[in-house]
């Protein structure tokens, strides 16, 4: 089952699940054992979250569900970790990435009918050292990975063209929420620019991994406005196509209603 979900509510502060005995037992067996350098990892399938973003993730595999408990019954912060290998249900450590983003529980819900979802929000990038045996979910020691936040000329200038690029694209989407429109505008840290924006575009789950994975802000910027010029093009292709569309059925309906005006007026006139 896919580990992910756009249905789940956001809410400010942590909610403790209904869990499980067993899974209450094997997080009272953790609690003592897990190191402070060790962090439970959750894989998921086809999404990427970027460092201050708010995702809901549904999870569907007992793994993550202990993992999940874990993190949130410590009020510790998870690790998300992308899937190379899709299709796998199990997930080994070789079919994860190896650069992910930490993330904090904002809350923790287990609904009536028994699926677990979770509310978290991306805290920073991280880098895995080595996965750790011997728990009941995927465990990591991580190495933190810091955000450079030169604020140098060329770096401003790219942050500038950033923000007006995506509110090029915004523009072009239907139905955007004034939120999102007022979080470009005020981004002022060029990796939030970068991230945010990164978030919101409909790219390739590998692009958005290639962006998280890119560590230099320079590189990340122009690698994220390539894309927006991209996808800026196909909005506007899309969107000439769709007037076409429009124009071409709201002409043959017109013509339809002329041939039958046309006719009615011959019947009339005999």
């Amino acid at each position: 089952m896919q580990d992910q979900s756009h249905r789940a509510d956001v809410g400010p502060r942590p909610v403790t699940a209904k869990s499980a005995p067993a899974a209450e037992e094997s997080a009272r067996t953790t609690e003592a054992s897990l190191p402070d350098d060790v962090i439970c990892i959750v894989p998921v399938r086809n999404v990427v979250l970027f460092p201050g973003i708010v995702m809901p993730l549904s999870l569907g595999r007992a793994k993550s569900i202990a993992a999940a408990q874990e993190a949130a019954r410590g009020e510790r912060p998870i690790g998300v970790l992308l899937q190379r290998v899709a299709e796998a249900d199990d997930p080994a450590p070789e079919q994860l990435y190896e650069v992910g983003t930490l993330a904090g529980i904002l809350r923790y819900v287990t609904a009536p009918d028994g699926n677990h979802h979770i509310v978290c929000q991306g805290q920073q990038r991280f880098r895995v050292r080595d996965f750790v045996p011997g728990y009941p979910f995927l465990a990591a020691r991580i190495e933190r990975i810091d955000e450079p936040e030169a604020q140098t000329p060329e770096i401003e200038a790219r942050l500038f063209a950033l923000k007006e690029r995506a509110m090029e694209a915004l523009q072009l989407l239907p139905q955007v929420p004034p939120e999102l429109i007022n979080a470009v505008q005020s981004a002022a840290s060029p990796s939030i620019g970068a991230d945010l924006v990164s978030s919101f575009m409909d790219l390739k789950v590998e692009e958005k991994q290639e962006i998280l994975e890119t560590v230099d802000i320079r590189r990340r910027l122009d690698r994220v406005l390539e894309l927006l010029r991209h996808r800026i093009e196909v909005l506007k292709i899309s969107r000439d196509i769709g007037q076409q569309t429009k124009d071409a059925v709201e002409g043959r309906q017109r013509e339809y209603i002329l041939r039958e005006q046309m006719k009615a007026i011959q019947k009339e006139l005999g």
